[in-house]
């Protein structure tokens, strides 16, 4: 980790009580609205609550709050290489148009700081494993999943967590993967076609997202 980065965590990490106040989410707010309606509607679904790139953990924060509230008691895992993207993985998408100079995008982020954001809120029940979703050990992953966010970006990590989360999805259990527009600089939706045509999933869209139904 270069000295830049170091700094910049350590300015985040002590400045956490003013910073992250609010919590900070990145989520658009027509997405954040079908995460929260999903929640509710699998209330009674069994299974995890499982986000696969959570960032700072403002979504996690919001969803986690809410589920506390309507006294719906499931555990809530978030996956994250919490040190940004990996590198071979955004080369690929750079060659499909994705810029570069997006390549820093949440370089800046360490698990420690997600946990301290989480603990500011009363989130700290929440476990978060830190680790690519491509290449995480399977016993790192949640048994059964009742909803399960993807939100990292790229082609290849949208794909596997996929193919790795489907088969442990509940009956009824839903799947939302982030930044699918028809038109985005992002390509998790080609991680996600390619997911579809492979299972033989029916393409579902809405706000943005990409949908898969147990």
């Amino acid at each position: 980790m270069g000295m830049k980065q170091q700094l910049k965590r350590m300015a985040r990490s002590a400045l956490v009580p003013l910073i992250y106040r609010y919590p900070p989410f990145v989520l658009a707010p027509e997405r954040l609205y079908l995460l929260l309606h999903h929640l509710i509607e699998t209330k009674d679904v069994p299974g995890s609550v499982v986000e696969v790139g959570c960032n700072l953990g403002g979504t996690t924060v919001i969803a986690k709050k809410m589920l506390d509230r309507l006294g719906i008691a499931k555990p809530y895992v978030c996956i994250d290489t919490f040190d940004g993207f990996v590198a071979e993985q955004f080369a690929s998408d750079v060659e499909l148009g994705t810029p570069l100079s997006d390549q820093e995008m949440f370089s800046g982020n360490s698990k420690e700081l997600v946990a301290r954001i989480l603990r500011q809120h009363q989130c700290d029940d929440v476990e978060l494993i830190q680790g690519d979703i491509a290449t995480l050990a399977v016993e790192a992953l949640p048994a059964k999943c009742s909803v399960a966010l993807i939100d990292v970006d790229l082609t290849e990590p949208t794909y596997v967590a996929l193919k790795r989360l489907w088969p442990r999805m509940a009956p009824g259990g839903v799947i939302l993967v982030d930044d699918c527009p028809p038109a985005s600089s992002w390509k998790a939706r080609d991680g996600y076609m390619r997911f579809c045509n492979e299972y033989g999933v029916e393409q579902k869209y809405l706000h943005g997202m990409g949908i898969v139904a147990g």
